[in-house]
């Protein structure tokens, strides 16, 4: 996020009261407080459950839940209790937009999201702590499609659908590591606050929709101001079901540009772990499906996506035959993305079905034709 345009805003401050408001609603004061704060509702669950499979975790909790009720009853009420601000038909066009575009938000998310998370030193120690992205780095990725697949199913994120329990499932999930990293002692709180903590929460939210959305129009897809507010809507309430303080849930897409600005300000700080994690994902799922892309296409889309001056932070350099590449992909998704505005209605909807069953053999690909055995409990 630390592009030279991001910089100069950042630098320009609040340019009106409302802005004001946000500026100091997210300052690094106030994040950093944030960062004493993990997920109450999801950890007391995880106090006595030993660690399994995310789909164990909750079958776990809604069995105590029914005998011994307690903090199991108070997490699946909190999760099936829908805020009033939340609209599931309008939030409909956001589960759309992420369905229609499927295989290019997985590849934003990869070149960019989670390569820019990466820089972020602090909540990045969770997964040196852990280790498990750099032994088993295209398995994670493709859990996390999975994950993105079933919020996109046609229930979307309605309690009592797929998506919904999925989320659940993270959210469990991120407790059991909070809850294995303190057992081990391997975890430096001193230094890296409190592992898996609100401000890491609420920047996740963030890499899946406004790092999402900001590379999906540099690589040359128009994205309406209506389609951008429903995919933020859509993520406000992925959110809050992921278990974020309604207080870091922003409002607007301009708040939540607020947010981003100040919250990468306040983490950025890229290191040798940190190039690591970058080259370890990127070189892992070169070739692979959906795109089977050499490693310097990647990492010239990752430059491209990134910026350069986050990229030579990162070490992130390519030859430039690829980069004249990533330049003839924009120009050749520009030219899609005009004429696929172009689609009645109808037709559009049959296109995402299409990339939805795509990205269900790709995962099933990736995942072995067995993603329940470890991971979530079912597919889209």
């Amino acid at each position: 996020m630390a592009t030279p345009e991001e910089q100069r805003r950042l630098t320009l401050g609040p340019r009106n009261p409302r802005e004001r408001i946000w500026f100091d609603r997210y300052s690094h004061p106030n994040l950093q407080r944030w960062r004493q704060v993990q997920d109450p509702l999801a950890d007391a669950c995880l106090a006595s459950i030993s660690f399994r499979r995310p789909s164990g975790l909750l079958d776990e909790v809604e069995r105590r839940a029914v005998e011994q009720g307690g903090v199991y009853r108070d997490f699946l009420e909190h999760c099936h209790s829908v805020p009033a601000w939340v609209d599931f038909q309008a939030m409909d066009l956001g589960r759309r937009m992420y369905r229609r575009h499927g295989a290019l938000q997985g590849l934003v998310l990869m070149c960019s999201s989670l390569v820019e998370g990466y820089a972020h030193n602090k909540p990045s120690q969770v997964l040196v702590a852990t280790g498990r992205l750099q032994e088993d780095v295209s398995r994670r990725i493709y859990e996390t499609g999975q994950m993105l697949h079933n919020i996109a199913a046609p229930e979307g994120l309605r309690p009592g659908g797929l998506g919904h329990r999925t989320l659940m499932e993270v959210r469990l999930l991120h407790a059991a590591v909070r809850r294995h990293l303190d057992d081990s002692g391997r975890w430096n709180s001193d230094l890296y606050d409190l592992p898996i903590n609100q401000e890491d929460m609420a920047g996740t939210v963030l890499e899946f929709d406004y790092m999402v959305v900001r590379g999906l129009r540099r690589l040359g897809l128009y994205i309406s101001r209506r389609e951008h507010e429903a995919m933020h809507y859509f993520w406000r309430y992925a959110g809050y079901l992921l278990g974020v303080d309604e207080a870091l849930l922003t409002a607007t897409i301009e708040e939540q540009e607020i947010l981003a600005l100040q919250l990468t300000s306040h983490l950025y700080e890229p290191t040798a772990d940190s190039e690591a994690l970058a080259k370890a994902l990127l070189r892992d799922m070169a070739n692979k499906p959906p795109f089977h892309l050499p490693y310097d296409v990647l990492l010239a889309i990752s430059r491209f996506l990134i910026g350069d001056a986050m990229a030579d932070d990162l070490r992130i350099h390519n030859r430039v035959s690829s980069a004249a590449a990533v330049r003839m992909l924009r120009a050749t998704l520009g030219v899609a993305s005009l004429g696929q505005r172009l689609l009645p209605e109808r037709a559009k909807r049959r296109l995402e079905d299409i990339n939805h069953g795509l990205g269900r053999r790709t995962l099933n690909v990736g995942l072995g034709k067995t993603p329940a055995r470890w991971g979530f409990k079912a597919m889209a």
